[in-house]
């Protein structure tokens, strides 16, 4: 039987007040795109990278900052070989923390990209 379609998630995390990819972030998209290109019979329906921040800096510096992450990770995700129409973007900015913190404060787990790949 033709192995099973397997969903792809992960996350893509930055340096403070940054929106550029470390060598290990450009390998786990790498990895994660040829994941999902290799998965037999199933082919990417939908890839949906989804941009955060910490709560340092204003509500809209971080807006569009977690809006450069979103697109940075996506840039990387079509060199690597996923159709870009396939490819939806967010923007969070400071809300949907992964570690709640008050304003102002500098948390390394709220600074990154969620990409979630889904195959059919």
């Amino acid at each position: 039987p033709p192995p099973a379609c397997e969903n792809v998630d992960f996350v893509v995390y930055f340096d403070w007040d940054k929106y550029d990819l470390t060598d290990q972030a450009q390998a786990l998209i790498a990895q994660a795109a040829n994941k999902a290109r290799r998965s037999g019979a199933c082919a990417i329906s939908v890839a949906t990278v989804t941009g955060y921040t910490d709560r340092s800096g204003s509500r809209a510096y971080n807006q569009r900052l977690s809006q450069k992450r979103a697109e940075v990770v996506r840039d990387a995700l079509v060199a690597n070989g996923v159709a870009a129409g396939l490819i939806n973007i967010a923007a969070k900015g400071e809300t949907e923390n992964a570690v709640q913190t008050p304003d102002g404060a500098r948390e390394p787990l709220n600074r990154r990209s969620v990409v979630a790949i889904r195959v059919h």
